[in-house]
């Protein structure tokens, strides 16, 4: 495919052609496997190649400007298949390889999306091509297209032929001649089987070459097969060949050849079957030619691992059919039956402890901590040099335990962790100082901030104090909600699963913009504030009381009530909640519902037992904040159950003023008609009438003067309701 590619790009460099490609890498990162990653490349090639087309971005349906992270797969093949439809006689060809390394559902799905846009562009006449390269599993159908399958090509005989003769370093004429063809029909097709064949048969001639027709007959001819043969062939160094198979199968991210190197250095290390002193880092190479580090990588393998051609090469397997032959095809438990079928969680284990093994090292830890005394950043950066390993073995220890963690308990390797230790080394290679930790950081924090669920479950079962106060976030379970880690939330809630009764208890906390107004929070108030009844729920369950009080100086009951969620209110009275409990402002619940309008709560609240007449430090009455805002119906309900309708407050205003001041006709009706004194003056003399003349609110003022009050009433400056609104220019009051 690459061939291909590189051949149509050549032939065409001009304006009005432009030929994208994107190979598939199932050991690559997120985007280099997903079709997410396949579009987002192909439209940026077209993108960059026609500027012009560049306007679809402007389509504000697709990309609004309040957009927040990458598009998703629906937009971006929306926006894929504008730009195309857009290109007018302009080509466009597409090259796709390794179609069998992504999700296969995926790939049907993005198949018959090529299809279709082939129609669309073939009806505006836009030279729209697309080729697709795939093993033969999984089988892609195409309705419309050529296929042609490389074994059954002439040619492909021809290019085996050709490999053989020029690999094969048999100096022997007639036995290559004899050989040539065995090996070729016994390939079947299958390019990597030649390849693989043709070194052991060099490495057989290489020693004497005797037995090279009986080896050759012996070598299986399934791939398969042939990958077992390999590395059963001899006993030797079986160890660094199971954690060179174990680090490419199930490292976080590929490994750098140094990397590598010292990985396998420290699984040896374990083993004892190394020197315990670190490798030199200056003697090793680079992983590039003939050095150190790239025999090792061969050696280890037994030839199934290469380091890629690069500009930032990783350790790799040879070919995808490798890791397929380890797993699909149970190449691992045949060669490690020790493992047992579960070998995912016993290679991450041990992966676990190479890392743990390099990061504690005493001599990187003394480096560590004489950098962080330090000021000079030219230094730290020099210890990724010296210590090729660290970053990585710092930042996924956890990580590898996490995934061990599914099936070999980490309770005792949780209880020795040395915190302050990989807090030294993340603060050295973390660019950002607000993601640094603190040297009190809890390891419940970490491994919420990480998202660790398996880790924090382990956990839980020997530290049950999660809601911890420090560091960015706070608590842990913001951390986790902020970073979007939803089976970490699940994890810190003590359930074994973030769905409940078919619900998603996460749902809309994605991201940190999810998790509004945590400041000042504990994890009880803010999801009680938030109506997260569920979450609410399962906290309590880990709290002896609901009455705990956050940095704003409200108790979750409070937070709950402000915002009307019954059903939070209700499980926090369950759970012992004081419902007369005053905020800093001494502000009871029954205040803060009242005050927003909300009857069911404010019912629920005197229902249990709530003080109706309770007073804030301003004096002020639950019936004075629901006056005040005009909510007639929660007005109503705190008269009928013995509120005072005439309680002043500090500054002598009473619920009919605070009604008249900002208009609400209703309330002040009602409390009229509960016989509310009409000609209450606050402490400045002010009456209820004053206050409604100097707003200019025509209706109230009318009614309080047909009720009967005193419209030559003053305050302690002889000012009248008609001095009030005539100053204020309220000509109709």
């Amino acid at each position: 495919m690459k061939f291909a590619y590189s051949s149509m790009k050549g032939k065409g460099r001009h304006k009005h052609t432009i030929t994208a490609s994107f190979f598939f890498n199932a050991r690559g990162s997120g985007l280099e496997k997903s079709i997410s990653g396949m579009y987002r490349s192909l439209l940026l090639q077209l993108l960059e190649g026609y500027p012009d087309l560049q306007v679809v971005l402007d389509d504000s349906e697709l990309v609004p400007k309040t957009q927040n992270g990458p598009p998703s797969l629906n937009i971006l093949k929306d926006l894929f298949a504008n730009a195309v439809c857009a290109l007018g006689q302009r080509s466009f060809t597409c090259f796709v390889d390794a179609l069998d390394e992504c999700d296969e559902q995926q790939v049907v799905d993005m198949v018959q999306y090529f299809e279709e846009l082939a129609e669309r562009s073939t009806a505006k006449g836009v030279p729209f091509r697309a080729c697709f390269s795939s093993r033969h599993y999984p089988y892609i159908f195409i309705h419309r297209g050529l296929r042609l399958t490389l074994e059954d090509q002439p040619g492909h005989a021809e290019d085996l032929a050709t490999y053989v003769t020029s690999r094969l370093r048999i100096k022997e004429p007639k036995l290559v001649e004899e050989l040539q063809p065995q090996l070729i029909s016994k390939a079947a097709g299958v390019f990597m089987w030649v390849v693989l064949v043709v070194d052991i048969l060099n490495k057989e001639y290489r020693h004497g070459g005797m037995a090279l027709r009986i080896r050759l007959a012996e070598i299986p001819s399934d791939l398969s097969k042939l990958f077992k043969d390999i590395l059963r062939r001899d006993n030797e160094n079986t160890e660094a060949l199971l954690l060179c198979v174990l680090w490419i199968l199930y490292a976080k991210d590929p490994l750098r050849p140094q990397e590598f190197y010292y990985a396998l250095w420290s699984g040896l290390c374990l083993k004892s079957l190394v020197d315990s002193r670190i490798p030199d880092v200056t003697v090793l190479g680079t992983g590039a030619g003939d050095d150190t580090v790239s025999r090792y990588v061969i050696s280890s393998s037994k030839g199934l691992a290469e380091i890629t051609r690069s500009n930032q090469p990783r350790v790799q397997f040879i070919h995808e059919s490798v890791r397929d032959f380890l797993i699909k095809d149970k190449g691992l438990y045949e060669l490690w039956p020790e493992f047992g079928f579960d070998y995912e969680s016993i290679g991450h284990e041990k992966l676990k402890q190479c890392c743990s093994l390099y990061a504690n090292h005493i001599l990187i830890c003394t480096s560590v901590s004489k950098l962080l005394s330090e000021s000079n950043s030219n230094d730290r950066k020099e210890i990724s040099n010296d210590y090729p390993f660290l970053k990585y073995a710092s930042e996924n220890t956890l990580y590898h335990a996490n995934a061990a963690a599914k099936a070999i308990p980490q309770e005792a390797f949780l209880a020795s962790f040395p915190i302050s230790n990989w807090i030294n080394t993340n603060n050295v290679f973390e660019k950002f100082n607000n993601r640094k930790y603190t040297m009190s950081a809890s390891l419940f924090y970490i491994l919420a901030d990480k998202g660790y669920p398996e880790l924090i479950r382990a956990r839980l079962k020997a530290d049950s104090e999660i809601h911890i106060l420090g560091e960015r976030y706070k608590f842990p379970l913001f951390a986790a909600l902020a970073n979007g880690h939803r089976d970490a939330v699940a994890a810190l809630l003590n359930t074994s699963s973030r769905f409940s009764d078919g619900i998603d208890i996460t749902e809309g906390l994605n991201h940190r913009k999810d998790l509004k107004e945590y400041e000042d929070r504990t994890p009880l108030s803010w999801a009680s504030q938030g109506g997260r009844a569920r979450i609410v729920e399962l906290l309590l369950q880990s709290r002896p009381s609901g009455d705990e009080m956050d940095r704003g100086g409200r108790t979750p009951i409070s937070r709950a009530s402000e915002n009307g969620h019954e059903a939070v209110v209700r499980l926090l009275i369950d759970n012992g909640a004081n419902v007369n409990a005053g905020d800093k402002n001494g502000w009871t619940p029954l205040q803060r519902a009242s005050s927003n309008g909300h009857e069911a709560v404010a019912r629920l609240l005197i229902e249990e037992e709530a003080n109706v007449n309770a007073s804030d430090k301003e004096g002020r009455t639950p019936l004075s904040y629901t006056s005040e805002n005009g909510h007639e119906a929660v007005a109503r309900l705190l008269i009928k159950k013995g509120a005072n309708i005439n309680a002043g407050d500090k500054n002598g205003w009473t619920p009919l003023q605070r009604a008249s001041s900002n208009g609400h006709e209703a309330v002040a009706r009602l409390l009229i008609e509960e016989e509310a004194n009409i000609n209450a003056g606050d402490k400045n003399g002010w009456t209820p009438l004053q206050r409604a003349s100097s707003n200019g609110h025509e209706a109230v003022a009318r009614l309080l003067i047909k009720k009967g009050a005193n419209v030559n009433a003053s305050d302690e400056y002889g000012r009248g309701s008609l001095s009030f609104t005539s100053s204020n220019g309220h000509e109709a009051v």
